[in-house]
């Protein structure tokens, strides 16, 4: 790492996600560290900045117009940049752009399916050549996910071929009950989600889970399937399940993006492997009867979203409104509830339907208020400090840019795994 760069800058540092992170980091910086925080509030920067002791503080940086010269001396002046500013539609490949130019590596927590595939078609090449990584997706969405089945297809790999790897992930909420539930997804969440009704992307680019491998749905592999965004009942774990919250698209898509990219390193998750996940409602509803009606809810729910996507229609309008209204009505989560929620994984890897590898994801607090920027603020504090790590470039996933060693170093964000 340069002598004269700070070990990294977060752009958007006094949005939500951006004082989260900066909340996490004012724990966990002990020792003198040069890094930024930036965005376009003065004032507000200021008064973050103040939070630490003069020793600890961060540099302020103002940013009043991303397409100004001003993001060019950010990025020129930081090893690693965390780009919290959203929305990242319109804002995302500017700040790439000039993280390319300034030879700077770019970490965010997009979770946009359409987004991600615009940057890797214009960025991954070069990005690649020049080998600076980006990082999309490296919050909540799909962080966890992508780097625990890593994990269960490497330890399957220990013993047996890489062949016909099928992986299994049931999310489970702690803490999230039937009265809270409505209030659960925040507001950046919902306003993801209207953005990409607005942007209306083919509604085949979200439920082909090899949209960003390169693969067209028509020339897929035999036996790709598109996403299930269904509700059913699992014998094995006694609940039910549904498409997963915040959003059902972006996981699989990472993840099998993951296997593309590390098939070309000779490390893939082998021929036949795919991937499935879900959202254990049985945690969230406390009667069976109520549990059917949530599942068979979200699963409606995730289907209708779908069918908002292409030509103007009465339907598609009335979606519009509706998510209009979800992003303008306030969230009634305070902070004793945002920490009072967690989240589980149970990952199974399985061969031919035998149980394979099994692992468990625990992780602390709201994953998009609380989870999300403790999990940057951990990978940046670790990966500014750490510049030797980068060896590939390109547009990657969480899982090939970091691997799942990654998540031994996420201890202290909250995060823990054992194997079962």
């Amino acid at each position: 790492m340069g002598t004269e760069r700070s070990a990294f800058a977060i752009l958007g540092a006094t949005g939500f996600t951006g004082q989260a992170i900066v909340s996490y980091l004012r724990k966990r910086i002990k020792t003198p560290l040069k890094w930024i925080i930036a965005g376009r509030n003065r004032q507000s920067l200021t008064e973050v900045a103040g939070g630490f002791a003069p020793a600890l503080a961060p540099k302020v940086v103002v940013i009043e117009d991303l397409e100004h010269a001003d993001l060019r001396h950010l990025t020129d002046n930081a090893e690693w940049l965390v780009n919290a500013a959203g929305p990242y539609a319109r804002h995302g490949a500017r700040v790439i752009e000039s993280c390319l130019e300034s030879g700077t590596h770019y970490i965010d927590m997009t979770g946009e399916v359409d987004v991600i595939a615009d940057w890797i078609h214009r960025f991954h090449d070069r990005a690649r050549a020049l080998k600076i990584q980006i990082v999309p997706a490296a919050g909540f969405e799909a962080l966890p996910f992508d780097l625990m089945t890593q994990a269960v297809v490497e330890k399957v790999a220990k013993d047996y071929p890489r062949r016909q790897i099928h992986v299994d992930t049931l999310l489970s909420y702690r803490g999230l009950n039937w009265a809270s539930f409505p209030q659960f997804a925040s507001r950046g969440t919902l306003a993801t989600a209207l953005e990409t009704l607005i942007r209306n992307p083919a509604k085949e680019s979200l439920v082909n889970p090899l949209s960003l491998s390169g693969v067209e749905a028509a020339h897929a592999p035999r036996g790709t399937k598109p996403l299930k965004l269904s509700a059913e009942y699992d014998n094995n774990y006694k609940v039910w399940r549904a498409p997963l919250l915040p959003g059902p698209f972006v996981n699989p898509a990472i993840i099998h993006r993951s296997n593309a990219l590390m098939e070309q390193l000779g490390k893939g998750y082998g021929p036949g492997f795919s991937y499935r996940e879900s959202m254990n409602v049985s945690s969230i509803a406390p009667w069976p009867w109520g549990q059917s009606v949530l599942a068979h809810t979200l699963a409606s729910g995730a289907v209708e979203y779908l069918a908002a996507l292409g030509k103007d229609t009465a339907r598609r309008q009335s979606a519009l409104a509706l998510w209009r209204g979800f992003v303008s009505r306030p969230s009634r989560l305070g902070g004793a509830a945002i920490d009072g929620i967690d989240y589980q994984l149970d990952v199974v890897a399985s061969q031919e339907g035998v149980p394979r590898a099994m692992a468990r994801l625990k992780g602390t607090g709201h994953p998009g208020y609380r989870s999300t920027g403790n999990i940057l603020g951990e990978l940046v504090l670790d990966l500014g400090q750490s510049g030797e790590r980068v060896r590939r470039g390109g547009v990657l996933t969480p899982a090939v840019a970091l691997g799942s060693a990654a998540l031994n170093r996420l201890e202290s964000a909250g995060i823990a795994c054992e194997w079962l």
